[in-house]
């Protein structure tokens, strides 16, 4: 058997319905993968905000609610500390 051999007058058939068919599969997945890329690149994005609004809201809040705790324990601290003053000054006093 010999090899057949390309030239000018060599042609292809292919079948119409055939070719639509291909076409119409090569379309879907170039639109299948467009649309994956757009999610991913969203996702991205979307984790890009969250670790921004993490890092400059969350964060900051909590130090600040820490630095009200410890002033509130340090005033309670002071404010035990006046009443027991108190109750020895009182007691100084009967």
């Amino acid at each position: 058997m010999t090899a057949p051999k390309l030239n000018d007058d060599s042609s292809l058939s292919i079948n119409i319905k055939w070719l639509i068919q291909i076409v119409i599969l090569v379309g879907t997945a170039v639109y299948l993968y467009f649309g994956l890329e757009n999610r991913i690149a969203n996702n991205e994005d979307e984790l890009r905000s969250l670790r921004y609004n993490q890092n400059t809201y969350v964060f900051p809040d909590i130090r600040v609610l820490e630095d009200e705790v410890i002033d509130f324990k340090l005033e309670r601290e002071r404010v035990r500390k006046d009443i027991q003053r108190l109750r020895e000054l009182v007691n100084e006093n009967k």
